[in-house]
């Protein structure tokens, strides 16, 4: 069966989770929905193999809110090859269509309950959740990953904020972990966990079993903040701690339309260690968190080259894995996320699968702004969709 570890998720997608700027507990069912349990069920009217494509065309109804490239998770049909998990090919108003692992024996599909939903990441699991303060407490499945927990309060103003209006989340990471009142915390941030003061909601959440970006919009100045939080791929042997975390500016700072304030992360600059990037321990392994930052070509994300290129008019993104820089040396590298060498806002939110040395790999363009850039404009980053680890 075919492997998918990597997902996105957008706000426009079918059946997304609504993230609010006034409710608290939207984004703890947003990373519910993502990472565990999908969403925007969906009947299927027939799923019919057409043998000349090699693809199954599955009927909906109309406005069913799935997208290409997304992937999805068919399940109910009494032959398995309908079944399981597909990356969406091509959408139209009432159909979607997927290449499954193999040929059905049987068309269209058979089965009392055929559904398609969006597909959850997989791998996290809530441990541990309380409903009425907005609390939960999360983890990884995989083995071989570090044994971190994430805990997030979603309750809106958590005590560092002024006026209390901007909706943040506090996130967590704990390497003890009891229950939500007993824990031995590594790294503590603050999230944007809503949209408030923006034009309106506007969100991403790219992932696979060990890591997760999140890239909201908000604030006055409408622009788009990633943060992130999980494991790199460390290239320290046996290293327990490479779980990272990054957060944005917080202490008793003003709302989100003083357009004064930093409010955005600084992941898409490369020069310089944040107060805002941790990683759970050093490289020496004992007790106490270290400071981190990106490494690649240049400065930082898009800023490299002009845009389109003068020689030939083309785009172009790094073949090169960004580092994770601990004072000064290697501690790793940054999976999944790639680095444009050029910003134009025409790819922002778009997929490209045949980008010069990346051809069939589909990469994922977003804006996205840093406290460090002139003017919060914003840059692109660029996620690649297959795989983030090696097998």
């Amino acid at each position: 069966m075919a492997d998918y570890p990597v997902k996105w998720f957008s706000n426009d997608m079918g059946g997304a989770p609504v993230l609010g700027d006034t409710s608290a507990g939207d984004f703890i069912a947003l990373l519910k929905a993502c990472l565990i349990t999908g969403f925007n069920v969906t009947p299927v009217a027939s799923a019919t193999y057409e043998a000349e494509s090699g693809e199954v065309l599955v009927t909906l109804t109309t406005g069913h809110g799935f997208k290409a490239w997304q992937v999805i998770e068919v399940s109910g049909a009494d032959q398995e090859s309908y079944n399981g998990q597909h990356r969406v090919t091509s959408i139209g108003s009432d159909w979607v269509r997927y290449v499954p692992d193999a040929a059905p024996s049987v068309s269209p599909a058979t089965g009392t309950t055929v559904e398609i939903k969006a597909a959850p990441v997989g791998g996290w699991q809530v441990v541990a959740e309380d409903v009425d303060n907005h609390r939960i407490a999360l983890t990884r499945t995989d083995p071989t990953a570090t044994a971190m927990t994430f805990i997030i309060e979603n309750n809106g103003n958590e005590g560092d904020y002024s006026s209390g209006d901007e909706m943040v989340a506090r996130v967590r990471v704990c390497d003890v972990f009891t229950d939500l009142d007993t824990y031995e915390q590594a790294l503590e941030e603050f999230w944007p966990a809503s949209h408030r003061e923006s034009v309106g909601p506007m969100w991403m959440l790219i992932a696979d079993p060990f890591l997760v970006f999140w890239t909201p919009r908000y604030g006055a100045e409408d622009k788009s903040g990633t943060v992130l939080m999980g494991d790199i791929d460390s290239v320290r042997p046996a290293d327990a701690y490479h779980c990272v975390l990054t957060g944005i500016k917080s202490g008793s700072l003003a709302e989100w339309d003083r357009t004064s304030e930093q409010y955005y992360p600084e992941i898409a600059d490369f020069e310089g260690e944040s107060d805002h990037q941790g990683i759970a321990r050093s490289h020496y392994q004992l007790p106490g968190s270290a400071r981190w930052r990106l490494a690649g070509l240049s400065t930082g994300f898009g800023q490299l080259l002009d845009y389109p290129n003068p020689q030939t008019n083309g785009f172009y993104v790094s073949t090169g894995r960004l580092m994770v820089v601990e004072d000064s040396g290697l501690r790793g590298f940054m999976p999944g996320l790639l680095q444009p060498l050029q910003t134009s806002s025409a790819y922002a939110k778009s997929i490209i699968d045949n980008l010069p040395s990346f051809e069939g790999v589909p990469v994922l363009f977003w804006l996205s702004a840093s406290s460090k850039l002139t003017s919060q404009s914003e840059v692109l980053l660029a996620w690649r969709l297959d795989t983030w680890r090696d097998a």
